[in-house]
């Protein structure tokens, strides 16, 4: 567990409480739990770990999780803007993992109909950057 684990349970609380808010999982976030759970050093954790982690991907398929999966990544230009970046950003020390995370962002950001706001949310500082209000558009009365 991390340092941080009370912080993030109860942000995790607070925006499934608030009806605005749509918690996305990108499949990157999923690669990056698993590749950190294979390498707990205690094997029993790493099973009970690994349980819980099939447990959330089930509830998440089955739309019984607080956030929903979104499958639409990857295309071929989704590719592109990531080659683009890794370089520059493997100088960083940022991986392709949170490249693909921006990527989404960007791609859903572009989706949606702006109504509020939308975040990254993460703990690492790079990828807490990512925020911006999206005001709606309002349609001016015909007069």
């Amino acid at each position: 567990m991390n340092q941080n684990h009370k912080e993030v349970i109860e942000d995790l609380a607070l925006l499934q409480q608030d009806r605005q808010q749509t918690l996305i999982l990108p499949l990157a976030t999923l690669i990056e739990t698993g590749n950190h759970i294979a390498h707990i050093a205690d094997g029993n954790l790493r099973r009970s770990r690994a349980q819980t982690m099939a447990e959330l991907i089930k509830r998440t398929v089955n739309e019984q999780a607080p956030w929903s999966y979104y499958g639409r990544e990857f295309e071929k230009e989704d590719l592109l803007a990531i080659s683009d970046a890794v370089v520059e950003h493997a100088v960083m020390k940022i991986g392709i993992g949170d490249l693909s995370i921006v990527q989404v962002y960007k791609k859903y950001k572009d989706s949606v109909i702006p109504i509020a706001s939308i975040r990254i949310w993460s703990l690492d500082k790079h990828l807490q950057s990512y925020y911006e209000e999206m005001p709606s558009l309002r349609r001016r009365r015909d007069q």
